[in-house]
């Protein structure tokens, strides 16, 4: 798409990323970043790609909340933030997405907010 997708292109995917692409894993790790968030129902592929020997089941979730502490979030709404950021030729903004209080859970429902 050369810089410059087709959303009716890729509205038309469920596009997932590979846990155990380690230059992904690389990239995760050396870009510093917060959170990674998805506006499909997943942000990792399942089941992950076979591999050799003992490994996790999802691997891009051991890395990201086990290692790095980096939240991973579904079915976000991107689309609208998305097309604010190319038209302000921005790429980078505040994440505030607070969870809900439960004890025990291992995911909640956010509210985020995205501050430029």
């Amino acid at each position: 798409m050369r810089g410059n997708p087709d959303p009716d292109v890729l509205h038309g995917f469920g596009a997932v990323l590979n846990g155990r692409d380690p230059e992904l894993l690389r990239w995760i790790t050396e870009s510093g970043l917060a959170a990674l968030v998805a506006d499909n129902y997943a942000v990792e592929a399942f089941p992950a790609p076979a591999a050799p020997g003992p490994n996790a089941v999802l691997p891009l979730h051991e890395h990201c909340l086990f290692k790095l502490g980096v939240h991973l979030g579904e079915l976000w709404r991107l689309t609208p933030l998305a097309g604010h950021l190319r038209a302000s030729g921005r790429s980078r903004f505040l994440l505030t997405a607070p969870p809900l209080n439960l004890p025990g859970a291992v995911g909640s429902l956010v509210t985020p907010v995205a501050t430029l």
